[in-house]
């Protein structure tokens, strides 16, 4: 729907639903670490049984959203890549499938825009009851399980809400409503959720989609002391530095000596190397994404004090001095230890297809 919304070309659902499809055939799976996307929100909620609370959510794709309730605590749900992780108060665990459901089903005005991208294997649903009228939509499998549908509404610009059918549980229906302007974009600013249980009024108070930061995410859900969540991140870190073209931050992510195997040879690096090594290559190259073309891997000692995160890599970008494109297939396995509570870069062994 996006594509109608900022071209404003009129074309049916079904047409934008055959070129989506064409789209993902040809580019599969992927998760920029250097895209400026962000979506964030905040609402007050008022609910049916009498309760209220604030929420914030924030999205930068599919694999990085989050959702913070605050009452009398604060609790964040996440998904980031591979993980999820919920937190009360600070005090951090790993989550399951369920969070990261929940993370990414709360990030309404994501799913609007980008539902092409977030649901899978997308088909036209010609009748389907919602509110008690039969209408169409746009519906496609749920990263986490179950189906969401898109629910075409009177104008092709404003869909009348989303259905999501969960195993096991009563379908939720999300109703939208008071459509305002945000960079040239409708968007609701009153959602209704009813769980066949309780209704939930979102009221909100904002809808930022400006661009930001790639590392913007990050620093704005806060840094839970998960392990594993930790040396996603740092991995993330090191592929947004290449579009930052930060050489200092990739020093600042490393160890003060490296291990590095690559090309018939094993050597060491120093950080003030690794430094000096990404100036001379951001001079000459230029990135513009840097993706996760397969979900990394990532395993931690029982000590918790070194592991490893294995990658599938796609980088894009340009020779500076020829105007020549690349597109590089890479896969490694880096080496990480943690120094003074702080994950860091230890070591590579990569792998290039040519």
């Amino acid at each position: 729907m996006l594509l109608v919304m900022r071209a404003g070309v009129k074309r049916t659902a079904k047409c934008i639903l055959l070129l989506h499809i064409a789209l993902h055939a040809q580019v599969g799976w992927s998760s920029d670490a250097c895209t400026t996307e962000a979506i964030v929100a905040a609402a007050d909620v008022t609910v049916s049984d009498g309760s209220e609370f604030a929420i914030e959510s924030f999205f930068q794709s599919a694999n990085a959203a989050a959702i913070k309730h605050i009452r009398d605590n604060e609790q964040i749900i996440a998904v980031e890549g591979p993980h999820s992780w919920n937190s009360i108060d600070e005090e951090a665990e790993l989550g399951t499938d369920f969070h990261k459901q929940f993370a990414l089903g709360h990030q309404f005005h994501a799913l609007l825009l980008h539902f092409d991208e977030i649901v899978i294997d997308l088909k036209v649903t010609e009748q389907i009851a919602f509110h008690g009228e039969m209408r169409s939509a746009t519906s496609g499998d749920y990263p986490y399980g179950g189906v969401a549908h898109l629910i075409h509404g009177d104008y092709e610009t404003r869909p009348a809400g989303l259905l999501f059918e969960f195993p096991e549980s009563a379908a939720i229906a999300v109703s939208f409503d008071d459509w305002r302007e945000v960079n040239g974009v409708a968007m609701p600013f009153h959602v209704q959720i009813d769980d066949s249980e309780r209704i939930f009024d979102y009221r909100y108070s904002k809808v930022d989609l400006s661009a930001k930061s790639p590392l913007w995410f990050f620093a704005a859900i806060g840094a839970p002391e998960i392990d594993q969540v930790q040396v996603y991140r740092l991995h993330r870190k090191l592929l947004a530095a290449h579009c930052l073209g930060d050489a200092d931050l990739i020093a600042e992510l490393s160890a003060a000596e490296n291990l590095i195997a690559g090309r018939g040879n094993l050597m060491w690096a120093s950080d003030n190397e690794t430094r000096d090594r990404f100036r001379l290559v951001f001079q000459r190259v230029d990135y513009t994404e840097y993706h996760d073309i397969a979900m990394p891997v990532v395993e931690i000692s029982q000590a918790s004090d070194i592991g490893w995160i294995g990658v599938n890599v796609r980088a894009i970008g340009t020779d500076i001095s020829t105007g020549t494109a690349f597109d590089d297939q890479w896969a490694w396995i880096m080496l990480v230890k943690k120094i003074d509570n702080v994950w860091v870069h230890a070591g590579n062994a990569s792998n290039h297809v040519d």
